[in-house]
């Protein structure tokens, strides 16, 4: 829902992509130019079907002279070696979940996690253990080492990381400084990256574990990795930590219980983070140009409706037996038959549609290509509003081609309201009781991925300096199948470079019909 006009603003210098994506082979040739643009800790997957769940997923690293990062004094090594990869895996083909089954093998939820495509599996029918080697990661004693960890799940588990016996001290996320804090454990969504240091401090190895939580405690999905010292011990002398007697969790970053807007000492929010670069001032304006809410929920399916004649529905069987689909203000994407940013001339309006221009023929289930267009070098506000609201599920949603300003993340202050949803969130705005740190000297950090609380609500900005058509997507995979994406069009075609003479098409590469 768009609630406010923009201003047409013209104050910024439009960029190219500095999406950290890499969808297909053909465009590894760019790499060059977005190295240039978009600095720090990300990582590339397939963005087709369900490929990524399939293993189709590494990590970029852009790195930058000391002198321009503002935490490099804080570490003496940043090295390949100790870039730390976390990923789920099902032992079948991610196809085999989709839609969904309802006797073997029920849900989405992977039977093990990785670090770095490494780890040990039991089987829980026969208690037996893998022999399969474990990650290791070796410091130096008395030298700080900068560790760069991304979340590659694909399933809808958040992912909690703790460094036994050891402080961290994050100094950014999704590839953006933040001024330096200390914390013990990370909880982190799929497409989430977070950098530490760690102080090679201790004498002996200690054990890394990663715990699979939400939908993953089901199956007490967990992998360790080994923290050792130079021409110290292999192996740690400290038992092997469980999934239900893990390692103390200290100070978490991104507590699940989005309980933002007090101090504490057991937690930090992401919103409670400060930026280490200059902000905007536009950002904190009190008005942004334009506000955009966008409240996302299943649809769940009758029987009757699934199946009616002549139809061909797309859902996902929830593991409760569900058949479900996705929606953003009430619709659920559908990609376009043609390339945006190449062929939009070619594609038929009809083909679009947002929450204020719905297709008169649009059921419940509204299926099209969402697009909502923005005025390029606007101020954006976005208010993403889950109406899903199952208990341990919170939706992380990643935006293309730009970083975004974390205004405020919490749940309705209004204890009378058991559930959010659009019309409440709507309410508390004009109440002025959605959270946003919009004051002078406030420096909210920067991302491009964030998870939204179950049953509360996220508040971003940016200014839309970037022109193009990006994606603004849940990074649950199951869940970007069945919908759950918007495409934000910033700009016009004419704020775009011409499309090349000759430039291949949609059906070129098609061998002749005999």
């Amino acid at each position: 829902m768009l609630t406010s006009g923009a201003k047409h603003r013209r104050n910024a210098v439009s960029g190219m992509s500095s999406s950290e994506e890499v969808v297909s082979p053909c465009l590894l040739q760019s790499l060059s130019i977005i190295a240039m643009l978009c600095l720090g800790t990300h990582f590339w997957h397939a963005h087709t079907g369900l490929q990524k769940l399939d293993g189709i997923y590494g990590s970029i690293i852009v790195r930058q002279p000391p002198s321009k990062d503002p935490n490099s004094h804080l570490y003496d090594y940043d090295l390949t070696t100790h870039v730390i990869v976390m990923s789920d895996w099902l032992h079948e083909d991610a196809t085999e979940r989709f839609p969904g089954r309802l006797a073997v093998n029920t849900g989405q939820d992977p039977e093990n996690v990785l670090i770095n495509g490494k780890g040990q599996f039991r089987d829980p029918n026969t208690g037996f253990m893998t022999n399969t080697p474990l990650e290791v990661f070796t410091m130096t004693p008395g030298k700080r080492y900068r560790f760069r960890i991304i979340n590659a799940f694909a399933s809808v588990c958040p992912a909690q990381i703790t460094f036994e016996g050891h402080d961290l001290t994050l100094i950014a996320t999704d590839g953006e400084p933040v001024q330096p804090v200390k914390i013990n454990t990370i909880i982190s969504f799929s497409g989430e990256r977070n950098d530490v240091v760690i102080h090679a401090n201790k004498e002996s190895a200690s054990w890394i574990q990663v715990r699979g939580l939400g939908e993953c405690g089901n199956k007490r999905t967990q992998q360790l990795a080994i923290l050792r010292y130079a021409r110290g011990p292999y192996q740690p002398s400290s038992p092997p930590p469980t999934y239900d007697v893990g390692l103390p969790q200290g100070v978490v970053l991104n507590p699940l219980d989005a309980k933002c807007n007090v101090p504490r000492d057991d937690a930090i929010c992401v919103s409670q983070l400060k930026n280490s670069r200059h902000i905007n001032p536009d950002i904190l304006q009190e008005k942004p140009d334009v506000k955009i809410f966008l409240p996302f929920r299943f649809f769940n399916y009758l029987p009757e409706m699934l199946f009616q004649p002549n139809t061909y529905n797309r859902f996902l069987v929830a593991p409760s037996g569900d058949h479900v689909i996705s929606l953003i203000d009430e619709i659920s994407y559908m990609a376009p038959p043609a390339p945006l940013i190449s062929q939009m001339n070619d594609i038929n309006p009809d083909q679009f549609c947002n929450g204020d221009n719905r297709p008169a023929d649009c059921g419940q289930n509204c299926m099209c290509t969402h697009k909502v267009d923005i005025p390029l070098n606007a101020v954006v506000e976005i208010v993403l509003v889950d109406e899903v609201q199952i208990a341990n599920l919170s939706h992380p949603f990643h935006l293309h081609g730009y970083a975004f300003n974390v205004i405020g993340i919490g749940r309705s202050p209004d204890q009378n309201v058991k559930k959010i949803n659009l019309k409440h969130a709507l309410d508390l705005d004009r109440r002025g009781l959605l959270e946003r740190h919009l004051k002078q000297g406030d420096l909210p950090p920067a991302k491009d991925t964030i998870a939204v609380p179950n049953n509360g609500y996220v508040i971003v900005r940016f200014e839309a300096s970037n022109p193009g058509f990006w994606l603004l997507h849940c990074h649950f995979l199951f869940h970007i199948v069945i919908g759950m994406n918007v495409v934000l069009q910033v700009g016009t075609q004419a704020d775009l470079p011409p499309v090349p003479p000759n430039f291949p098409t949609c059906g070129d590469h098609l061998p002749p019909i005999n």
